[in-house]
């Protein structure tokens, strides 16, 4: 469970500026209660109030992998300094495991809400100083006023997560509700969960790029790449959608889909006399998963076909904070006949290290440096020495976004062995793609 605080703050000046002996204990109760005990306090106190919710579940996550006694203290420090901060008429709860709520006698100015939210966060880093934990993780808070935003609790508890979700979206400490805000966040919901039902609905299709052989000119392969249209019939761009499914936990169900499908689909392409290659891009994290060779294994089992090959990309990026458990699992696929490549190199930190460490069969040029190469002799020499070394270390090279014949000339010079792009074909369908191939023959 996330570690949240959720604080509703009534009278200003009730957040004592100097510490105090707790006037009383935490009082028990749930998140399912919370809202009547603000109720209660709204239908008591006639004053104005704002509610903080306080998401300190990153915090909570370090804390976890460093032991339970460490957690459960950090969590009584806090209860303990936000006590210290009660004047005589006010109340702390400790909601559930990890939560809690303070009610203060009144506020509704924005200044007295950002000098709050200010003295919440220099609490949760007093206590991570008194557990003697080193940690410096950001704590996300969203701000909400009664009756200005709220005509009762219930809707004061909501208006104050949309608030959170805004300040968590943009990385804010914390971010006080306002209509701008519902706008955007209640779009991100909706978008979650229209992205939840066309999963289970599979609505979602693939697209396939072809590979081509730079060589004899003929396809190799291809690379699945989500796309989905949704029940508008608007095609969400999969930056807006992967995103999406990552901060809802759904890019398991998500690389399931695309790795089953894509086996499914490739096994029925036209025969051309020579094995495809399909490749399918894979989140770092679900290498962490224990059972994600036994997900590919069954796939391969189930789906695969004689006549095709899998590749499964990482991106470049995902290598550099990839843990040893990661790059066992890739050796694990290595060793059942799985391509690895390393996706978008060039993009980001780029090492030599990946031709000695990692499992790689392929390595994927990034289509910023192919665009740029024919403009810059520098580009051109970084493209040219990267072919050179992946040789060098037995590695396949693609280079990704081809769109010119010039790029194409370029990168035969250098000895480059496949290419992909929009000079050969867009991304297609899989009933166009079948067509595609056979015009190949």
């Amino acid at each position: 469970m996330a570690l949240t605080l959720v604080i509703t703050t009534l009278i200003p000046g009730s957040i004592s500026s100097k510490p105090m002996s707790p006037v009383r204990n935490l009082i028990r109760t749930d998140v399912e209660h919370f809202d009547f005990e603000v109720d209660a306090w709204i239908s008591k106190i006639a004053n104005p109030m704002s509610l903080f919710v306080v998401d300190m579940s990153e915090i909570s996550g370090i804390f976890a992998r460093s032991g339970q006694a460490k957690s459960s203290r950090f969590l009584q420090c806090v209860g303990e300094q936000l006590l210290s901060i009660c004047e005589e008429s006010d109340q702390v709860y400790r909601i559930g495991d990890s939560a809690f709520g303070v009610l203060l006698s009144g506020v509704e100015s924005m200044i007295h809400q950002q000098m709050a939210a200010e003295k919440i966060s220099r609490l949760q880093k007093d206590a991570i100083r008194e557990v003697d934990a080193r940690f410096n993780t950001p704590v996300y808070m969203g701000v909400s006023s009664y009756p200005e935003h709220a005509n009762g609790a219930v809707e004061l508890i909501h208006t104050a997560r949309i608030a959170l979700e805004s300040a968590r979206t943009h990385s804010k400490p914390y971010t006080i509700y306002s209509a701008d805000t519902t706008a955007t966040i209640v779009t991100t919901w909706n978008l979650q969960e229209e992205l939840a039902a066309a999963i289970d609905a599979n609505q979602l299709q693939l697209h396939y790029q072809p590979k081509i052989d730079i060589t004899s000119g003929r396809p190799a392969g291809a690379e699945a790449l989500l796309r989905w249209t949704n029940e508008a019939n608007t095609a969400v761009p999969p930056n807006i959608f992967i995103p999406v499914a990552r901060d809802i936990g759904l890019m398991s169900d998500l690389t399931r889909y695309v790795l089953t499908t894509a086996l499914r689909e490739a096994a029925e392409w036209p025969d051309l006399g020579f094995r495809h290659n399909v490749s399918v891009n894979i989140e770092s994290s679900l290498l962490q998963e224990i059972d994600m060779n036994d997900v590919v294994s069954s796939s391969l089992s189930i789906f695969g076909s004689d006549n095709c090959d899998l590749t499964l990309e990482v991106t470049e990026t995902a290598l550099v904070a990839d843990s040893k458990q990661g790059f066992r699992c890739l050796n694990d696929l290595r060793a059942l006949g799985v391509g690895i490549a390393i996706d978008d190199f060039g993009s980001g930190e780029s090492s030599i290290s990946y031709f000695k460490d990692f499992p790689a069969t392929e390595l994927k040029i990034d289509k910023s440096l192919i665009h740029k190469m024919l403009d810059s002799d520098e580009d051109r020499n970084v493209v040219e020495t990267i072919v050179m070394l992946a040789h060098r270390f037995n590695v396949l090279v693609v280079a990704e976004g081809v769109e010119t014949a010039g790029e194409l000339e370029a990168l035969k010079k250098m000895k480059c062995d496949f290419v992909q792009g929009h000079h050969f074909s867009q991304a297609l369908p899989n009933e166009e793609y079948c067509k595609w191939l056979t015009k190949q023959e």
